[in-house]
């Protein structure tokens, strides 16, 4: 990979954080859905609980790899402070 300017590599961080952040607004709004939602029987109950648990382990499992991309890949894109100059 080649070495992004500063504004870029900021950008790429940015980006990277505002996927991390929605992954996490995708798990806590599940979370909400499934303690405060009204079901009419067990069985819905229960077919929703599980619709809210995937989307929940998705959450986070979206926001690990991205946080992987994130930490693992900026020595390769950032550059040092020493070298900007």
């Amino acid at each position: 990979m080649k070495m992004l300017s500063p504004t870029q590599a900021t950008r790429r961080t940015r980006i990277l954080r505002l996927n991390i952040l929605l992954g996490l607004v995708a798990v806590i709004f599940a979370s909400f859905f499934m303690i405060t939602g009204e079901y009419t029987s067990l069985a819905d109950r229960k077919a929703a609980d599980q619709v809210y648990n995937l989307i929940i382990v998705g959450g986070f499992l979206y926001m690990a790899i991205t946080w992987f991309a994130c930490v693992f890949t900026k020595p390769f894109w950032k550059p040092h402070k020493s070298e900007s100059k």
